[in-house]
């Protein structure tokens, strides 16, 4: 018999409640299960990085950042290659666009950055300094 696959919404609300009940290994446990699917969870990630910012666990709070940061660039080059390959025109005349536009850098990298991956990289400067002093 075939297990079924639990769905990540489930799995979120069952780590949730365990953090309520005060149960963060246990809590951490489920979010490093959901951080490892295929999907980028950044609900997870933030919950980890709260629970351990929390218990004062600076150090494997900055594992857990620098391992979301790794994930949400994967996702994003992964998905400009998914573009890219469905639509090849389209992807170079967007990509002239937002040269013209001064949408990207001497690389060719976007400069915007999303707001999520921000958020780590400022928390990765905070913390890295908190393990420095």
């Amino acid at each position: 018999m075939a297990r079924k696959k639990i769905a990540a919404q489930t799995l979120m609300d069952e780590a949730r409640q365990l953090e309520k009940e005060g149960k963060h290994a246990e809590a951490l446990k489920i979010y490093r299960a959901l951080t490892r699917r295929k999907r980028l969870n950044a609900e997870a990630f933030n919950r980890m990085m709260i629970i351990l910012r929390k218990q004062k666990k600076y150090k494997a709070e900055l594992e857990v950042i620098q391992r979301a940061i790794a994930a949400m660039e994967k996702s994003i080059a992964a998905s400009q290659h998914a573009i890219n390959d469905r639509n090849p025109e389209s992807a170079a005349l967007s990509r002239q666009l937002a040269e013209s536009l001064g949408l990207l850098d001497e690389d060719g990298r976007p400069v915007y950055e999303e707001p999520q991956l921000r958020n780590w990289r400022k928390r990765e400067s905070v913390v890295a300094k908190r393990l420095e002093s």
